[in-house]
């Protein structure tokens, strides 16, 4: 399959490019000098022909593999890759639930997207990714920046904040299906926003900074929110079967001139409607403050991580409020493969399992297995404030068919809660079952 698309892909090229330079053929032309794949030298010569041959495109390298299609001028300057995730799923709830609240069962295309990226000049660099699931199209990662520093890169654009080890990592890495409840008092304050950042590492630390507006939404009603984020990594420990990890990070943010507000609340399955901890909107914020630890080790087959959350909310003239939350998760590879040579010091984060043996039925060899378990805890109240409290059991089994194809299968059970109304009260026992196939390259 593979060396069938090398062949074609040049083929494309040459049959769109013959037999003569019509309008079509000078704009694709005009792609290729936008992409850096060919030179403003060749682009002009290139035009003048009346015909191209495949001698005239032999510098423009295409490679097809796991690492989806990239295209590179032969200098290496300037390449472009293409690539896409989908993650297909389904969920199902099982408890006993307050006459009229129900929970949303059925299945979803969760992320569905076509990630683009590539550099140019030899030291500028861009990503462009695009998300077409549930019906609409959202831009996630948009962005442009500067790589030519010894391990530094500069970016400006809608990116990822620097702020915790589960949130950077990938939902294409992570070793369970959605992040941890815990990540509720997280995600409102550094989900990916506008702005610029900055990453530098060395041979065992990883540090990671930047400023941060909203969202790509624009707000035209009023300022918009402001803030920055910052995580630091050192690493003791890094060998190919095993990793020791420890980090702190910090973020704060204002809310927007009109809303002064910020809302944290659950949501059983990305799915459902089901919320079990609601604190509705909490008004009179001057800012609020994120603060954690993290720490991480594996070693051989095995794997243990753990994250832990304070959020500082100040408020005009009403009462501050702080809350915490926090997880830890194991895992442990049933075929021998290691977390720790997925360790990546220049991201200070985990990939994904690449099976030592890939799938294949004839060949007898059945990819690579890892068990999971999970237990999180998320505390929303303080004083008489009461937005509640949860905790939450996840165990999972992913089946890793190959470095692209992933099968995930978990099961989650509330274990507590504060009880603080009807369905809180009745969520304890709630059981949820989730499926996903992952395809990713």
């Amino acid at each position: 399959m593979h060396n069938t698309l090398r062949r074609l892909l040049p083929a494309t090229l040459l049959t769109l490019c013959t037999p003569h330079l019509l309008a079509a053929d000078k704009e694709l032309l005009d792609v290729l000098l936008g992409n850096g794949a060919i030179t403003q030298e060749q682009y002009e010569n290139l035009l003048a022909k009346p015909e191209l041959r495949k001698s005239d495109v032999q510098d423009i390298k295409i490679q097809v593999g796991g690492g989806g299609i990239q295209a590179a001028s032969a200098d290496g300057l300037n390449e472009i890759k293409i690539g896409t995730r989908l993650h297909i799923q389904a969920a199902s709830h099982d408890g006993d639930l307050p006459a009229g609240v129900d929970a949303t069962d059925g299945s979803q295309f969760r992320r569905a997207r076509i990630e683009l990226g590539g550099k140019f000049l030899g030291d500028f660099a861009w990503a462009a990714e695009f998300d077409f699931a549930e019906d609409r199209v959202s831009a996630k990662e948009m962005k442009v920046g500067y790589v030519g520093l010894p391990n530094t890169t500069l970016f400006f654009g809608n990116q990822k904040q620097p702020y915790s080890l589960s949130v950077e990592m990938s939902a294409n890495d992570i070793p369970f299906i959605e992040r941890s409840v815990d990540n509720e008092i997280v995600m409102p304050l550094t989900d990916r926003a506008i702005g610029g950042r900055v990453d530098t590492w060395g041979e065992k630390w990883f540090f990671a900074a930047g400023v941060f507006g909203e969202s790509t939404t624009a707000n035209t009603r009023d300022d918009e929110g402001l803030g920055g984020a910052a995580r630091f990594v050192y690493a003791p420990l890094i060998e190919s079967d095993r990793v020791i990890h420890l980090g702190v990070r910090a973020a704060v943010r204002t809310p927007s001139a009109s809303t002064d507000s910020f809302r944290f609340r659950d949501r059983t399955t990305n799915l459902s409607n089901l919320s079990i901890i609601n604190t509705g909107d909490i008004g009179s914020i001057d800012k609020a403050l994120l603060y954690g630890a993290e720490a991480a080790a594996a070693f051989g087959a095995f794997s243990v991580v753990g994250e832990y959350n304070t959020l500082a909310l100040n408020r005009e003239q009403v009462q501050d409020l702080d809350f915490r939350s926090w997880h830890v998760y194991a895992t442990w590879s049933l075929t021998g493969e290691t977390r720790a040579s997925t360790y990546r010091i220049d991201a200070g984060e985990f990939k994904r399992i690449n099976p030592a043996k890939a799938f294949s039925y004839k060949d007898g060899n059945w990819g690579a297995w890892e068990l999971a378990l999970r237990y999180a805890h998320l505390d929303v109240n303080d004083g008489s404030f009461t937005g509640g409290t949860e905790s939450v059991l996840t165990s999972a089994l992913n089946w890793y068919l190959n470095k692209n194809i992933r099968l995930m299968f978990e099961h989650s059970r509330i274990l507590d809660t504060d009880e603080g109304n009807a369905l809180r009260d009745a969520a304890e026992g709630l059981n949820i079952y989730q499926f996903r196939t992952q395809l990713a390259f």
